[in-house]
């Protein structure tokens, strides 16, 4: 695990733009082999469970609208290139040769792929999100901390996004 992670969260750190993240205890880059012995987990640390957390909510709350675009313009696209197949099956019937049918079923494979698109995003998303939040808890329970968080999502009349959070932090005793 990277080193750093820890002093992420730590009140010790310091960030030098030459140099990385150092300890401002030792004026060095950490050292240590699985935990810090001087780690001072408060403001970093309750900073870091907010936007962590927020984060990882923020992205599951698109799931719905990212599935919801997917059937969408799936139906837009299976629509178009079948529309297109039986316009040009049609039109060859009739002995007539045109590039319509094909235009229109590029426009399919088009929607299919503007389809596609937001589910990537959200799936690349989410394994970010998830990644940082269980990194996140696994260092918490390294050092005998755990959470729990209730997030309020806002939208204002203009529909800018914010967050209202309640947190809690308990120190245990079972830190590894």
């Amino acid at each position: 695990m990277d080193l750093t992670l820890h002093c992420k969260l730590c009140d010790h750190k310091i960030i030098d733009f030459k140099t990385g993240t150092l300890c401002s205890l030792t004026s060095k880059k950490p050292d240590f082999q699985n935990k810090c012995g001087v780690i001072k987990m408060q403001d970093n640390f309750e900073e870091q469970i907010k936007i962590v957390n927020i984060e990882y909510e923020a992205v599951l709350k698109t799931k719905t609208d990212t599935f919801g675009h997917l059937i969408m313009y799936g139906i837009l696209a299976f629509t178009l290139i079948l529309g297109g197949f039986l316009l040009g099956k049609f039109i060859l019937e009739k002995g007539i040769i045109s590039t319509i049918p094909l235009i229109i079923m590029t426009i399919g494979l088009a929607a299919l792929g503007f389809a596609f698109a937001p589910l990537n995003m959200y799936s690349t998303n989410l394994k970010i999100a998830r990644k940082k939040k269980n990194t996140l808890d696994k260092i918490s329970k390294m050092y005998g901390y755990q959470y729990d968080i209730d997030i309020t999502h806002l939208k204002d009349s203009l529909g800018n996004k914010s967050y209202e959070t309640d947190l809690k932090i308990r120190k245990t005793s079972n830190s590894r």
